[in-house]
């Protein structure tokens, strides 16, 4: 019953900010104990992590509520062929999603899925000729028009490119794939592929995703600077907090 009454007292405290820091969890915790010990403090921070009054949202940062990571639906496509791949190719890293996955952060109902296939830089060859082998609607590293007149609006069609190396991934189900923070970065990135997700709709699927979802901004910010984009993925989440630029 104590732990219960100085949580909801902690929550009571931060209540009315987004996010804060180590320190200030540490600052709280000396208002209400000024003799407590910091590995005491520490280890506080801790148990409210796995007791749900606290996530983590990147390095010394902290925001009220239980994290809520994003698991991209699987398909049996994408089983059936993940699997495929992955017997052929037993040693390479490669992730694969479904477009769909994004449904929900959408404002407006889009009907342009498809499947993306991601692998090692050399063995993207590989991986390509393999799966159009079976799948004759694959394409690699599609152009816009490309995109457009091929892709974009046929449900069979299967995109398959280079992994970025160090991209943040998961496991699932035996598979690999993307996280949340990769698949942020990689609209923005990847124009080409992600045209008709630009402008207001992408700030839409920002906003509804970090508004939904726990997204570690340290990773976020990190892959963004891997791809060149960390200067406009801050833009980004400055324009959904509110901040100036």
């Amino acid at each position: 019953m104590r732990a219960k009454k100085d949580n909801d007292a902690l929550s009571q405290y931060f209540k009315d900010q987004q996010s804060f820091t180590t320190s200030d969890v540490l600052d709280y915790f000396a208002q209400t104990d000024p003799d407590i010990k910091r590995t005491t403090a520490n280890w506080r921070i801790y148990e409210l992590v796995q007791q749900g009054t606290l996530k983590r949202i990147g390095r010394g940062m902290f925001a009220l509520g239980q994290a809520d990571c994003f698991l991209p639906h699987l398909t049996k496509k994408q089983q059936a062929i993940s699997s495929r791949i992955k017997k052929q190719f037993p040693l390479i890293t490669f992730c694969c999603w479904h477009t769909s996955a994004l449904k929900e952060f959408f404002q407006h109902v889009a009907a342009d899925d498809f499947l993306l296939v991601e692998a090692e830089r050399e063995a993207v060859d590989a991986v390509f000729h393999f799966v159009k082998e079976t799948q004759p609607n694959s394409f690699q590293q599609p152009s816009r028009k490309i995109m457009e007149n091929f892709v974009l609006g046929s449900r069979d069609a299967i995109v398959v490119k280079p992994l970025v190396s160090e991209a943040p991934l998961q496991e699932a189900d035996t598979l690999t794939l993307p996280t949340l923070e990769k698949i942020l970065v990689d609209l923005v990135s990847d124009a080409e592929t992600f045209f008709f997700l630009q402008g207001h709709e992408m700030i839409n699927i920002f906003a509804n995703a970090l508004g939904k979802y726990t997204v570690n901004t340290d990773r976020l910010l990190r892959y963004a600077k891997r791809r060149n984009k960390k200067e406009v993925l801050q833009r980004i989440l400055n324009q959904i907090s509110g901040k100036n630029e």
